[in-house]
């Protein structure tokens, strides 16, 4: 049967909000997030959906690592959502372990109440996600990239990035990664972000060197425009993988805030991703009006997803 964006995501977005019910309201802290950050985790959600599959066929143990894990719900900044929920990259990968189950979960972020916050959602949700074996460190992008490598070998990997700026990750750590020729990368590329950096980088001065740091040259000296900065990424990420893809994630209307950049080895993989990508037809402003039915602020939910 065809993938269906649209009802896929009515069920996702319904599944999820009923899903988090026991810790929506548990007055922990959040991490940062807003309703285009839903496309991102419905992407994630789709993608372990398919890959796990694969790696299931060819390895022996295949691991999800999340670099920047963050405590497991966002927030939102609109005030008529100010007080709903969503989960984050952990609990969409805890949520599929049902189904989907990785060898095992590996949790990091360099915050200590980050984690401390995470492993009590994590707990709290153990009916939900009895078949996730997680282990949770404080550990910054370097010290991860560094614990990543011991596991060289025949195992599969799903390395999921998804940090709040791009300063930590400096080309030669992403280099590592990619020198694990089993290891699939799905990173947030933050296009609006650098971009601004490229418009403000003058010789010498900050700006200049977290971007070269970040793409460990100065290739991106040739480029202003986000678009070209994040497909001069990829192309460097191609020299490591045969299949490397985008899917852009919109703010509103045209502005586009990140990028998901998802490189893999695999064909199989890259058709699951090639498949994802028509989770772009939902826009951001359909999610922004299904949620706020899914949550009770308004009462049509087929005519924000029409």
């Amino acid at each position: 049967m065809p993938f269906d964006p649209y009802d896929w995501s009515k069920i996702k977005l319904e599944g999820f909000i009923k899903k988090i019910d026991k810790i929506k309201d548990d007055g922990l802290i959040t991490s940062p997030g807003d309703i285009w950050s839903i496309k991102k985790f419905f992407v994630l959600d789709y993608c372990i959906s398919g890959f796990v599959p694969i790696f299931r066929k060819y390895f022996e143990n295949w691991y999800y690592i999340d670099t920047h894990c963050g405590t497991g719900l966002i927030d939102f900044g609109e005030k008529e959502l100010q007080n709903e929920r969503f989960p984050g990259s952990p609990l969409v990968s805890a949520f599929n372990a049902h189904d989907n189950h990785f060898s095992k979960y590996y949790f990091s972020d360099e915050e200590k109440d980050t984690i401390d916050t995470l492993k009590k959602r994590l707990e709290k949700l153990k009916d939900e996600i009895s078949d996730c074996s997680y282990e949770l460190s404080i550990r910054d992008f370097s010290k991860t990239v560094e614990f990543v490598k011991q596991f060289e070998g025949w195992n599969g990997f799903f390395i999921v990035i998804d940090p709040i700026g791009f300063k930590e990750i400096k080309w030669e750590l992403m280099q590592s990664l990619l020198k694990i020729k089993t290891a699939d990368i799905f990173f947030t590329f933050m296009t609006h972000v650098i971009a601004r950096h490229r418009s403000n980088a003058e010789d010498g001065n900050a700006f200049e060197e977290s971007l070269t740091k970040f793409y460990g040259n100065k290739k991106w000296i040739s480029y202003t425009e986000g678009i070209d900065l994040m497909e001069l990424y990829k192309r460097q990420i191609g020299e490591f993988r045969k299949n490397v893809y985008d899917i852009p994630v919109y703010q509103l209307g045209k502005q586009i805030t990140y990028h998901i950049i998802i490189a893999t080895n695999s064909n199989g993989a890259g058709h699951i991703v090639e498949s994802a990508r028509k989770l772009t037809q939902v826009k951001t402003e359909m999610i922004d009006g299904g949620l706020k039915v899914v949550t009770g602020k308004r009462d049509d939910l087929t005519k924000w997803f029409s």
